[in-house]
């Protein structure tokens, strides 16, 4: 599978606009969403590895992103061809000059690592960044 170059317009109507785009994440099929509304755009990263131009260029100045921590760094194997480490995250979050980071979709390999995956990301990314729980709400001003 490869990724897509160009996010394809999905649904459109006068208060909301979807896209999406195909992200790699092993032979699965996946996508990546973008969602704009009320002047905010919300994008979610998917399971992804984070290869190709696609992902950061439908996260472009995003108000939040809302990507997998799925694995932490220093992944390899099919956990690396699935997911992308934090360093990716933080690369993709920084280029794109996304407004907010969330970590969501953390799994066992990544929890109790916050600091470390946050060390990394703070490498590239310097702006709000935080860990998402179950039921956690985001509000966007």
């Amino acid at each position: 599978m490869t990724a897509s170059l160009t996010p394809v317009p999905v649904f459109h109507n006068e208060n909301l606009a979807a896209s999406a785009v195909r992200v790699i994440h092993g032979g699965v099929p996946a996508l990546a969403w973008r969602i704009e509304t009320r002047g905010k755009v919300i994008v979610f990263s998917g399971d992804t590895n984070g290869e190709g131009e696609g992902l950061p260029r439908l996260v472009m100045n995003a108000d939040l992103f809302i990507a997998h921590n799925a694995v932490p760094e220093g992944a390899t194997g099919i956990e690396r061809r699935l997911h992308m480490p934090p360093s990716v995250i933080g690369q993709i979050t920084a280029d794109a000059h996304v407004k907010n980071l969330v970590l969501s979709h953390r799994m066992l390999r990544t929890l109790g690592k916050e600091a470390e995956t946050e060390a990394e990301i703070r490498k590239r990314y310097s702006g709000p960044l935080t860990f998402a729980n179950d039921l956690d709400c985001f509000p966007l001003k």
